[in-house]
């Protein structure tokens, strides 16, 4: 495994939360974002494609860590590209063995998978959703039932618990982000208070200022 996934704020941009995936994307590392990830759930690899290789461009320009999400076979064709995966993804072993050395992320709801991540080839987990994931962006076709919210205290133990360290993620706002950080994740994510933004990149820095230790 390897190391060095940047703490504070965690961007994802989201083809389900904007319009334009690839401007959101280049708004959050303008807003000084310094880990993001690419989710584009339900899009055939020629269209992830030339948005990675852009992404991947200028996030090496400003020296940020790009993640796809899901699809580690793609992510294999770019260089440094990370991969996150979700509960019924591709197994973190399989794709440690297409990956070796890059970073593997893996999204937990409870403390059982928080501990299993802890015997897997995983850098670090995603937990969540800490509040109730109404505003997650899901593409229509995805059919997944949406897990509890865990609340600050299920964050708080899922620290205390894990091997790994922790992003917290789920209906986190600009009013509950103070108690999400001080439940001390690594990292923190919001989706939906970033992209419902009038302008993403300033929401973005206010973000990454907001989630520093």
């Amino acid at each position: 495994m390897t190391s060095g996934l940047p703490g504070g704020f965690y961007g994802i941009a989201d083809a389900d939360a904007a319009p334009d995936v690839l401007a959101f994307g280049r708004a959050l590392l303008r807003g000084g974002v310094r880990v993001l990830q690419l989710r584009m759930k339900h899009r055939a690899p020629d269209v992830i494609r030339p948005v990675l290789e852009t992404l991947r461009i200028d996030s090496a320009k400003v020296g940020a860590v790009l993640i796809l999400n899901d699809h580690p076979h793609l992510a294999a064709e770019f260089p440094e590209v990370g991969v996150h995966l979700g509960q019924h993804d591709v197994d973190p072993r399989e794709a440690r063995d297409l990956l070796p050395g890059r970073l593997i992320g893996w999204s937990t709801h409870d403390l059982e998978q928080i501990r299993r991540a802890g015997s897997l080839p995983v850098d670090y987990v995603g937990y969540g959703p800490i509040f109730s994931a109404a505003t997650k962006h899901l593409h229509r076709a995805d059919r997944r039932t949406e897990d509890p919210a865990c609340g600050v205290e299920g964050l708080r133990a899922a620290v205390a618990a894990s091997v790994r360290p922790v992003v917290a993620i789920g209906g986190i706002d600009a009013a509950s982000r103070a108690d999400v950080w001080g439940a001390n994740p690594h990292g923190v994510v919001a989706i939906g208070a970033v992209a419902g933004a009038p302008d993403p990149c300033v929401a973005a820095a206010d973000w990454v200022s907001a989630c520093r230790r």
